[in-house]
Formats: structure tokens, C-alpha cells, sequence
């Protein structure tokens, strides 16, 4: 194989599959990547493809090139980033030699690795999946980041280590949960093929990843699925992810429908107070009094022998005066992510009633937050 390829090309490649490698001893083959060069045809460019798996998640990108001699190399991830990452060059040169070693050459640069067999190496089964729909890729990368806050970080759970999609009458509905907080966003999608979408649970590991690929996705992408594996298909890259197993939970009850207080408020100002609240709390849920009057509101924390703080600020309200408790964390994260709107919309009912966080620009985007019971 003997092929000249763009420096920041492969970089930004290798950033997209070198965080799926497998760094532990106990499976070394999968420390690499695949690399296969194609001679472009009737005078078209050449390509290489660059692959990598973890068995759980699998991306596959094309990337232009010059190819002068086709092949395939299987060789370690992580070094070839470090290094290429560092030359001056603006073009790597890549090339085998007879004993398999490969040469990456930029400039003065230079970085010799041995190849493994490709043939141990674990290849992307490609199927056709039943349901097949087509969405704006930047919309779904941020249904993916205004839901990921929501999902449980450990897999006590699993069914609520990802996030929920379920796709029907044009929509793709994603929601999140972890028992504290739930999120949830609605997309408008293109079904292409199926009628009837299983509902799926995405791992929180692929989401990520696939927020990666999204961000240098342009215009639509492609998802398709069934109720084991989901393939998401941009115009350069493609993801392949098991998914979840379990039946996420019905969070339908949770999302207060009834709530008679509603308070405007500045997002930035919140956030500045929540932050300056939750600092003098050296408790691990961080619970945080908030306390509203016409036209006020006021945060503050339990009163303790290492101090307290309080805080409070004008906000568009009219109701009486109304006392409630949260982990200002849990608030934390759904204003800090949902910074699409000037402005927060915040809903309650009773004390031990959850709170309906809403952006008034958005009604595509919800969330809940539950409350804590406060004895002081």
C-alpha cells in the first residue's frame, strides 16, 4: 500500500474512532484500526476507508486520498494519533513495506509500526435493518446533548444508561431519565422504510460518540434500526451500535400536567445563583430552599456551623408565596444544557411536586426535575 492523504484529514479521522479502541491488555487486537486504501475510478480521487471496533460500537469513515498502490493495513490506534497529530506537514505518506511494517512519513517525520494480521481483526457486519428513517443531523445532535444529561452515568440500570427513541407519526420522540431528572425532545423525521418502529434504548457510550460524528455531519442523515442494532449513516461516516436491552420505563405520569405556578426567569441569573448556592453545601445532594413571592425569588441554603449563603433575584411572577426543595445539581444540569432561550420557564404545583422546566422558545424540549423534602 503506498498512499499520500491530507495531515488534518487524518487526524480528524483518527479522533473519531481512536476513543472506541481498546485500551486494556486483555484485548489487544482491538488497540487498532483498519486502514484500507481504493484507487479512484475513470479519474475519480482516490479513498481510504478507517474502521474500528469495540464489539459494542463501530465507525467506519471514507476520506479522500491519493492512492498509488491499493491494500489494507491493521496497525495501533492511539500511536498513530499521537504522532500524526504532531507532524508539521501538511500531507502524510503512508506505505508498507514487504515484512508488513508500515511508514508514516510528514516532512522530516517519521513513525515506523508493525501491522497486525487483518484477518484477526473483527469486521463490520453490515445487514439491512427493517426501519429506516432520515433526519437534520445538527437537530439531532442536539436531541442527543439535551437528553444525555438525563441518563444514569452507571449501568445499575441499564435500561436507563441511554437514552429512549421512539419514532412514530413523523416524530422521533428521545427521552431520558435517571430518576432524578428526566428530559425530553421532540424531531420531526423523514420514515423511509418501516411502519411500525420498535421503541429502543441507545447506549450513552454510542451517543457520544455519535454527537462526534454529527458535529462534522452536513445537511440529513440516515438512522436505521431494529430492536438489537442501530446504524447511523452521515455523508462520510457510519456508526454501528448494539443497543440496550430492557424496556425503558413509562415516564408519561411523571411530566406534570397540572401545575399552577409558573415563574419566568433570567437563565444566566439562575444559574450564577444555583452555582453560588450550592458551593457552601458540602453535602453530596447539595439541596437548595427556593422560596418564591410576587415578583421574587429567593435560593439559599440549610444554616450550619461552617456557614450559609442566599441569594435572590426578580423574576416574572404573580403567585403567592411558595416554598420548594432541589439537589441544585439536578437544576444545574437541565438550565446549564438548555441555553437556547434568554429566558427559563420553571412549573410547579405543591412542595413534593416535581418541577416542569420548559424553554419558551422551544416546545419541542422539556424536562422534570424531582424535588426533595427540606426540614429546615
Amino acid at each position: 500500500m503506498k498512499i499520500i492523504i491530507d495531515k488534518e484529514t487524518l487526524v480528524t479521522a483518527l479522533e473519531l474512532i481512536t476513543p472506541i479502541t481498546d485500551k486494556s491488555s486483555s484485548k489487544p487486537i482491538l488497540s487498532n484500526f483498519l486502514l484500507t486504501a481504493v484507487p479512484g475510478e475513470g479519474g475519480a480521487a482516490g479513498r481510504v476507508t478507517l474502521s474500528a471496533t469495540d464489539y459494542e460500537i463501530s465507525i467506519e469513515g471514507s476520506f479522500p486520498a491519493q492512492v498509488s498502490e491499493p491494500g489494507t493495513v491493521c496497525i495501533s490506534a492511539k500511536k498513530t494519533y499521537d504522532v500524526c497529530r504532531e507532524f508539521i506537514s501538511g500531507e502524510i505518506g503512508i506505505k508498507t513495506d514487504a515484512q508488513m511494517w508500515v511508514t508514516l512519513e510528514g516532512g522530516a517525520s517519521r513513525l515506523r509500526l508493525p501491522s497486525v494480521d487483518i484477518g484477526l481483526y473483527p469486521q463490520m457486519e453490515r445487514s439491512a435493518l427493517p426501519n429506516r428513517f432520515r433526519i437534520n443531523g445538527k437537530a439531532l445532535r442536539r436531541g442527543f446533548e439535551l437528553t444525555l444529561m438525563a441518563t444514569q452515568a452507571n449501568e445499575t440500570r441499564k435500561n436507563l444508561s441511554g437514552v429512549c427513541s421512539r419514532v412514530a407519526n413523523g416524530e422521533m420522540k428521545l427521552i431520558a431519565t435517571d430518576g432524578h431528572r428526566l428530559a425530553q425532545v421532540l424531531r420531526p423525521v423523514e420514515v423511509l422504510a418501516g411502519t411500525e418502529h420498535p421503541e429502543i434504548i441507545i447506549p450513552r457510550k454510542s451517543l457520544l460518540e455519535m454527537e462526534k460524528v454529527l458535529d462534522r455531519a452536513a445537511g440529513d442523515v440516515e438512522i436505521s434500526h431494529d430492536a438489537r442494532a442501530l446504524v447511523l449513516t452521515t455523508d462520510s461516516v457510519v456508526v454501528m451500535t448494539r443497543l440496550v436491552e430492557g424496556k425503558f420505563p413509562n415516564v408519561e405520569s411523571v411530566i406534570p400536567r397540572d401545575s399552577d405556578k409558573t415563574v419566568l426567569v433570567n437563565r444566566e441569573r439562575m444559574i450564577t445563583a444555583l452555582r453560588m448556592v450550592s458551593t457552601m453545601s458540602v453535602d453530596k445532594i447539595k439541596p437548595v430552599k427556593i422560596t418564591l413571592n410576587e415578583g421574587l425569588l429567593r435560593l439559599e441554603t440549610e444554616r450550619a456551623e461552617y456557614g450559609d449563603v442566599g441569594d435572590e433575584f426578580p423574576v416574572d411572577y404573580t403567585g403567592g408565596e411558595f416554598q420548594t426543595g432541589f439537589n441544585a445539581k439536578y437544576l444545574l444540569d437541565v438550565l446549564t444544557v438548555a441555553d437556547h432561550g434568554e429566558r427559563i420557564e420553571l412549573n410547579f404545583k405543591a412542595a413534593l411536586s416535581p418541577c416542569l422546566v420548559k424553554v419558551p422558545e422551544d416546545s419541542n424540549f422539556l424536562a422534570v426535575v424531582m424535588p426533595l423534602r427540606l426540614e429546615w
